[in-house]
Formats: C-alpha cells, structure tokens, sequence
C-alpha cells in the first residue's frame, strides 16, 4: 500500500498504521486515511460537495484528497479507496451532545442524493424484501426465523404511525450519519463516508436504540434533548416513530444472514425487547407532555 500512496498521491509517509481496511499515516504534519469507498458511486461529488461546504462553515470534518489524476477514487485490486486529509483525529468516544451539535448544522447546498428523508417508502421496502428472505430461510435460521414475526410487527407499527403524521409538513434537513454506534469515535463522526442528510432526530434516535440494547441508560439525556432542543412536533413525531422501528434487529438479522455474525448474536436484542417496550411506554408519556401523540394499543396497555 505505501508504493500505492507513493505513487497515486506523491506522498511518502515513513509509517503507515493498517487497522482492518484503513490506513492512517502522517506526513508534513498532516494525518491522512486511506480506505474503501463503498457507497454509491453517484453520491461521491455531493460528499465532497457537503465535505468542502461544511469545512468553510468551520465544520471541519476530514477532506477529500484527488489523485495524480484528478479522480477522487483510486482502484486497488479493483477495490475503490478514497484518501482523506484528517482534521478531527481524536479516539474519544462520541457524547449525546456531539450528536446535538451535529444536528443543529444548517444544510444549504444542493445535496440531493444523500437525503435518507422519505422513510415510509424505505422502510416498505425493507420489509417486503426481508419477508421474502425468511420465506426462502428453510431450517436455516431458526432464531431469526422464531422472532421475526414480532419485529415486523414492530416495524409495521412505526410504519403506521409514520402514515398518520405523513402529512404536508415542511421539511427540515439536518447532517446525519449512515448508523451511529455507541463505540464510535470523533474521528468517525467527522468521516465525511459516513454523512447523509436527514430530519434532524435520526443520529440522536439511533444512538439511543444502540446504547439502550448495549445496556447503557441514556433515557435522561434523550428526554433532556426533548426539553432543551426546541423541537417541533414534527420532530418528536418523527424520532418516536423512528423509536419504533427495530433497526437495532434488522441491522443484525443482515449481517447473519449475510453470513458476517453467528445467529446467536441476535440473542442480546431478543432478551431486552421486553424491557424496551416499558421504555416505549415511558417516552409516550413523556412526550405526552410537550405534543399531541397517537395512542398505540400494545404499547400503553
């Protein structure tokens, strides 16, 4: 990879530190990333477009560097790698409030093929395809097979509720994160690889499923957000339904079934659903108080 590097960017760093696919080296005093890309291809221009608004906003999330030729994208095996200048290389562990500080960014550029913002159709989808494959399972996955009948159900709930509050809303638009994990550093918040665009709830809702089914309390830091963050009522609609959708399942049920986890992974999520469903009847109630809200039969029997 160094005579990779050496060659494609006229760089030629003394060490380079491999972890999984990324390379980190420093050079001239600048850190820099070297890794796979491996998002869409037409989605490529807007995330150096976002990268480059974002940093002359004094956001300064890592840069895109081009090759010897311009492109942004070197192939390596055939495989696309992208080479980032690296100005937030900090290993801390992200904060709910890092979260809120990214939310709050204004979004102004014309960015159109990162917006995530039309769930209801998403989510749809999803679903329809993930019956399919558990139709086709046979004896395989007898764990996902046992409780997917219940997620989907959940799934289609959020679904539900989504549809009610589909209206003609304005929509906002806020920086966001493909996934945010609870283990997740600065240097990954500020990785222009992982941004979408999205209503403004998605990275804190996110965040809250993953810590909740890692067992970490963050319900006093969500409800804090409620009170503090000005938020519409098409917010906390919004972020309630996404509390609704077991993203925290599906997410996993795909790496199983893709063959990357054993199934017995999914066990940590079976065994806390029901502790999760208190916590949905809790945030109802809570948010009771600041907006009108659906009532939901199972959930506030």
């Amino acid at each position: 990879m160094k005579n990779t590097i050496n060659y494609f960017y006229n760089l030629q760093p003394k060490n380079i530190h491999q972890y999984e696919k990324q390379l980190k080296f420093n050079y001239n005093n600048n850190n820099y990333v070297f890794l796979p890309y491996y998002r869409k291809e037409e989605e490529l221009k807007d995330l150096q477009k976002l990268a480059t608004f974002l940093f002359s906003k004094g956001v300064y999330c890592h840069q895109f560097v081009p090759n010897i030729n311009s492109s942004i994208i070197t192939l390596v095996n055939n495989i696309p790698y992208v080479l980032l200048v690296v100005y937030v290389n900090d290993n801390r562990t992200i904060l709910f409030d890092d979260l809120i500080w990214f939310s709050n960014v204004s979004i102004t550029s014309n960015i159109d093929s990162l917006k995530r913002d039309n769930w209801f159709s998403l989510w749809i989808e999803k679903i329809d395809y993930f019956e399919y494959q558990v139709s086709q399972f046979g004896k395989t996955f007898p764990l996902l097979r046992e409780s997917f009948s219940y997620f989907v159900g959940m799934a289609e709930t959020g679904i539900s509720f989504l549809k009610n509050i589909n209206t003609n809303y304005e929509k906002t638009f806020a920086l966001s994160h493909g996934r945010v994990k609870n283990d997740n550093t600065l240097f990954d918040l500020y990785n222009p690889l992982t941004f979408i665009i999205d209503n403004k709830t998605r990275d804190i809702c996110e965040y809250f499923k993953e810590c909740f089914f890692k067992g970490i309390d963050k319900t006093n830091d969500l409800f804090n957000y409620i009170s503090q963050n000005n938020l519409t009522s098409i917010d906390c609609l919004l972020l309630y339904a996404r509390m609704l959708f077991p993203t925290f399942y599906f997410d996993i049920y795909e790496l199983i079934v893709q063959g990357s986890l054993p199934e017995k992974e999914i066990l940590p999520i079976i065994n806390k659903i029901d502790d999760y469903e208190l916590f949905l009847n809790q945030f109802h109630n809570y948010l009771k108080q600041y907006i009108q809200i659906p009532n939901i039969e199972w959930i506030n029997k």
